[in-house]
């Protein structure tokens, strides 16, 4: 892809993301400063969408992301996101809280998960399933009809009958799966980040995110990279072993 188009579809994603409306040229000759006029602009999204990385939910309207455009942008166009030092002292300090009161390590990392990243979360340990956050995405407009809704809270009430599935196909580092792509069936417009964490007695386990598609992927995917590290070191020793 020409570094043009490769800028277009960056600012359609992050455009999109940030507002969950279609995204036009006109808008993104204005907000984006791009040097092109809109008429340029325009003729490179219509390519865009020929290659299927952008598409038009209906007539007159701007364009979104596909699942080839994201998975483009996830693997190409993705910034380096960085913790901050606050974030990071967050999540170290509660693992610590964790080992001295000795509370269950799944529960708690779900809350924690969901507390940092906004979306709804989930952890698989050999004794141990929990998912929570359910709340934190029902405003987004995703999901703003039952059906899907339902098909979200059964995922998540059910997340440990794909432990099997999500454990095999996550790596030690997170890991992004955009709609159709999940190893497990969800509803077209989520997503889902995962990562196994290595446990002290050898067994695996897997931490997660579930959000829409306009998710930050890059934000996500270095929460769930960090917390493996911390997991995997002595700071949560005591907690691990006793699963």
């Amino acid at each position: 892809m020409e570094i043009r188009a490769q800028k277009i579809l960056a600012a359609i994603v992050k455009e999109y993301s940030e507002t969950a409306n279609p995204v036009g040229s006109k808008e993104l000759a204005e907000k984006y400063n791009f040097r092109e006029s809109s008429a340029t602009i325009r003729n490179e999204m219509a390519a865009l969408e020929k290659a299927g990385y952008i598409y038009q939910p209906h007539k007159s309207a701007g364009r979104i992301p596909t699942d080839q455009g994201y998975r483009y942008f996830v693997n190409e166009l993705m910034r380096r996101f960085e913790l901050s030092e606050k974030e990071r002292r967050l999540l170290k300090g509660e693992l610590i809280k964790l080992q001295a009161s000795h509370e269950q390590l799944g529960r708690s990392l779900s809350n924690l998960i969901s507390q940092v990243s906004g979306q709804a979360a989930f952890t698989l340990l050999p004794n141990e399933t929990s998912a929570t956050g359910l709340s934190h995405i029902i405003g987004e407009p995703e999901f703003a009809d039952n059906r899907t809704m339902k098909q979200v809270a059964e995922l998540l009430e059910n997340i440990d009958d794909h432990a099997t599935k999500l454990i095999k196909t996550s790596e030690v580092s997170a890991e992004a799966f955009i709609g159709g792509e999940a190893p497990v069936t969800v509803p077209k417009d989520l997503s889902l980040v995962v990562s196994n964490i290595q446990l002290k007695n050898g067994k695996k386990g897997v931490i997660g995110i579930v959000g829409s598609k306009r998710m930050s992927y890059a934000k996500n995917m270095s929460i769930l990279n960090y917390l493996s590290k911390l997991i995997s070191g002595s700071a949560v020793i005591v907690l691990i072993i006793n699963i």
